[in-house]
């Protein structure tokens, strides 16, 4: 095969966020070799996906001298979100930071990154030329997915795409924003636009021409790549020699699923799911993770670990956020999969009580729609666990009466010392009583506590994954969790469900009120 293309394959990089329009041939690990031989004199291109790279400052000595041979000689390097940035001058990534906290890139592109939040569906502009395409004024579709999305474009670079954006920062905020760019040269491009391959033939067919792949060559790069996601897939994580067991046969019935809630955000349901869906994998289940809402940023460390895309339909739409209606993207997703979690946005009711706004508004609507298995998470870190239990048996009951499928409970953030066999007893038996089941009793991590570990401030895919992970292994019922999931059954009336859920608020006043 005459050419080659890298794939940059780093602790914190996400080399199956996407799939790069299936050209990566090899991978490039952090020594920057190929086969013993550096990158530079092999590949004919370079791509280093996203992921925590610039957070993690993960990338090595190694790679990045083969990234500047390659810019030097003139060969392709290809830089996606935290690519892009590693390729840049500097990032701030002091998003909720009170000063500016910076981290220097290679300066291969006069290009920097402030804070940013936009993680929607996107179309794109071509604005100048680069090896990508020559097509000036052409629209090409893609995703963001990212924190620091800010960028100024500095005299020795210049913007090659600019993208239109309908929410920032959690709002709807049109504006049209550079989403790529390149060196003078050419050979050196970045893009926060993610699937741009996958989602643009004709950004395929931009670079195939501009390396002279005949249709022949590039049928067997597909082949090449082909073996090399199989060899990427079988490994939980980067570099950590855990591998999952063979997939199971895909089942010809729905797939089950589970929706992970809340009591409130911050309970842990992002460290939770990721944990969760890694240790599926590691039996053999073919996971996806969806997210109810917009901000699929929550999905990214469990998809760290399952090396799984993001796809169309991983962000269920409710009111103004997210992509996909809840069953359209349910059922593309039970299709390619056989265990779904769908994880919850903020807490179980927020958004219910919104009027004018599209239903479903919330968590517990999507859930309710669904007939879904729902696990509720439940942070013990403020009320303690009396406390925790006392919220936790009203909001089950709550769920209850709205006719929710409220199957399972996990303590999150337990100060384990409190957590005596009587305790343990007493929960299980409250639990009980209630109709649910105690699938796991987390304690308080430390790592998620702080900057760095936190998937809304930043963070560092490979310690949060990780630890995810370890904890679920040892304090989830994985196969009583898997027991309780259920494939989705029902639809519903979202508007009757609303004044239902008024009318239930009203009653138990009432109640307690008279009683």
């Amino acid at each position: 095969m005459k050419h080659k293309i890298g794939l940059a394959y780093l602790p914190g990089a996400l080399p199956c966020f996407e799939g790069f329009g299936n050209l990566p041939t090899d991978i490039i690990c952090e020594d920057g070799l190929v086969a013993g031989k550096p990158s530079s004199e092999i590949l004919d291109m370079l791509i280093v996906p996203g992921g925590s790279l610039v957070e993690s400052q993960t990338v090595k000595n190694g790679i990045l001298r083969e990234i500047l041979k390659m810019s030097e000689v003139g060969k392709f390097v290809f830089g996606v979100c935290s690519g892009f940035q590693i390729l840049s001058k500097r990032t701030d990534i002091g998003r909720l930071s009170a000063a500016p906290i910076i981290r220097e890139g290679l300066g291969l592109l006069d290009v920097e990154f402030k804070p940013l939040i936009c993680t929607d569906q996107v179309r794109a502009t071509v604005v100048d030329k680069s090896y990508l395409t020559d097509n000036i004024g052409a629209e090409v579709r893609g995703f963001h997915c990212h924190t620091y999305g800010r960028i100024s474009v500095g005299k020795s670079a210049k913007s090659i795409l600019v993208s239109q954006t309908k929410r920032l920062n959690y709002r709807k905020d049109e504006q049209a924003l550079v989403s790529g760019a390149a060196n003078k040269e050419g050979n050196v491009v970045g893009t926060t636009v993610h699937s741009l391959l996958d989602q643009n033939p004709l950004i395929v067919e931009g670079i195939t021409e501009s390396l002279d792949i005949s249709s022949e060559e590039l049928q067997r790069i597909r082949e090449e790549n082909a073996k090399l996601q199989q060899k990427i897939k079988s490994e939980i994580g980067i570099s950590t020699n855990i591998c999952s067991k063979n997939q199971r046969a895909k089942k010809l019935q729905k797939a089950p699923l589970i929706v992970v809630t809340a009591l409130c955000s911050g309970s842990g349901k992002t460290f939770i799911v990721t944990g969760l869906a890694a240790a599926l994998k590691k039996r053999s289940f073919h996971v996806s993770v969806l997210k109810v809402g917009g901000d699929i940023r929550d999905l990214v460390p469990a998809l760290y670990l399952i090396k799984e895309p993001i796809q169309c339909y991983s962000s269920i739409k409710i009111g103004e956020s997210g992509w996909k209606p809840v069953f359209d993207a349910v059922h593309k997703a039970e299709k390619e999969y056989d265990f779904l979690i769908i994880e919850g946005a903020m807490s179980t009711f927020t958004g219910l009580l919104m009027d004018k706004v599209e239903r479903p508004s919330s968590t517990v609507e999507v859930a309710a729609a669904l007939g879904a298995a729902t696990v509720v998470v439940v942070g013990c870190e403020t009320e303690g666990i009396e406390g925790a239990l006392v919220n936790t048996l009203n909001h089950v009951r709550l769920m209850q009466k709205l006719g929710l499928n409220v199957r399972g409970v996990i303590f999150n953030k337990m100060r384990m010392s409190y957590l005596t066999n009587e305790v343990r007893s007493l929960l299980t038996q409250a639990l009980k009583n209630s109709g649910v089941e105690l699938v796991g009793i987390v304690p308080r991590i430390d790592l998620v506590e702080g900057r760095g570990s936190i998937p809304e401030v930043e963070i560092r895919y490979e310690e949060f994954s990780f630890r995810a992970l370890e904890i679920a292994e040892q304090y989830l019922d994985i196969d009583k969790i898997v027991s309780l999931a259920t494939p989705s059954k029902k639809k519903m009336d979202y508007l009757a469900f609303s004044a239902k859920f008024k009318s239930a608020l009203i009653e138990d006043y009432r109640f307690e009120k008279h009683r």
